[in-house]
């Protein structure tokens, strides 16, 4: 997974990669005479890619021509999406229509700026190969959510142990700062329970790969989406993951999903600068996948933002050490922040016109 910036927006390429994370200093920073660092760093590799990340959309086995082709890039606004298509329109004003194998209508709308590789075709429309897109994107008028929503229920979900601090403080904030009324917990939990075991799963099976989408699961009139906003007399239900991942570090500077994060103190961090070596790698780190959808299944807005580092170092040690989440959680001025700027868009501040 790869972020990328262009002016305030932050985009994340669907491409498939190996997962590998970043013990310990390259052996190569010893030779710079910084002998208090100790032992080199070592190399761990993971057995499966990072949680969450993107798969590339599958070119069918028959589907020789495309793979012969030269991958070609487009940039532009987003002017149609549909459930195998999208439409990119440049600078120029040409229009570039992408047959895609994911449907990518619950990431991306129209007048997202996108970015797409693509393989030509000799008939018939390109083929989508990958898609950068914005991180956050907005399926409602901005500034109208605050005022629309007034009960809302939260589904939260972890891969991370320990993540209940996070949803009483993102409870607390969208009832102090956005005047939400949050149902309980215990009640969000049973109407869900029921609402899930009243829901089949076949529905929302790919026939064409035998894939499971859990947004198909999720969304729709008959939803379970639907059903825990019935049953818990809310206008929107907020969908909350926390998920691990790997954050990309570069000079001892994790960057994930729109955040950065020393993983080493100043005094590392500042030889690292200096050395003829990128010291490059990868840290495991926590991502929160934030869904906000109304009371009948349609998806409001979506953001996806870093959390924090599940391993640093610390002091002058040369080996990363685990960090638990609760330990982050503690830290109230930084969860604070990290809650503003995930839920700005949304906010009572948000300015009617603006871009997420």
């Amino acid at each position: 997974m790869r972020n990328t910036r262009s002016g305030n927006l932050l985009r994340r390429r669907i491409r498939p990669r190996p997962a590998l994370g970043l013990r310990m200093l390259p052996a190569a920073l010893m030779l710079i005479g910084i002998a208090a660092l100790g032992s080199p760093w070592e190399w761990r590799a993971f057995a499966s890619p990072a949680p969450g990340a993107g798969i590339l959309p599958a070119i069918p086995s028959g589907d020789h021509e495309a793979q012969k082709h030269e991958t070609r890039k487009a940039t532009g606004l987003i002017t149609d999406v549909q459930a195998q298509q999208i439409s990119v329109q440049s600078k120029d004003g040409d229009t570039l229509v992408l047959t895609t194998f994911e449907d990518y209508r619950d990431r991306v709308t129209v007048g997202s700026q996108v970015t797409a590789f693509y393989y030509p075709q000799d008939n018939g429309n390109p083929v989508l190969k990958s898609l950068d897109y914005p991180l956050e994107v907005l399926f409602a008028p901005v500034g109208t959510l605050a005022s629309r929503i007034h009960r809302i229920v939260l589904l939260p979900n972890s891969q991370i142990p320990d993540a209940d601090g996070l949803y009483d403080a993102v409870t607390e904030y969208l009832h102090t700062t956005l005047g939400w009324y949050v149902a309980p917990s215990y009640l969000a939990t049973e109407v869900r329970k029921r609402a899930q075991q009243g829901s089949s799963m076949l529905g929302a099976m790919d026939p064409r790969t035998g894939n499971f989408d859990m947004t198909a699961y999720l969304k729709g009139s008959d939803s379970v989406i639907a059903k825990v906003a019935s049953g818990t007399r809310s206008d929107a239900v907020l969908e909350m993951n926390v998920i691990q991942t790997e954050a990309e570090v570069n000079r001892m500077e994790a960057s994930w999903d729109g955040v950065d994060e020393p993983v080493a103190g100043t005094a590392v961090r500042t030889l690292a600068k200096f050395s003829m070596f990128s010291h490059r790698g990868e840290v495991p780190a926590a991502t929160v996948e934030l869904r906000l959808w109304d009371a009948r299944g349609n998806l409001l807005w979506r953001n996806r933002r870093g959390l924090a580092l599940l391993e640093v170092m610390n002091g002058k040690g040369t080996r990363t050490e685990d960090r638990p989440l609760p330990v982050v959680l503690a830290d109230t001025p930084r969860i604070q922040s990290w809650m503003e700027a995930a839920f700005k868009s949304i906010g009572p501040g948000a300015a009617p016109g603006a871009k997420p």
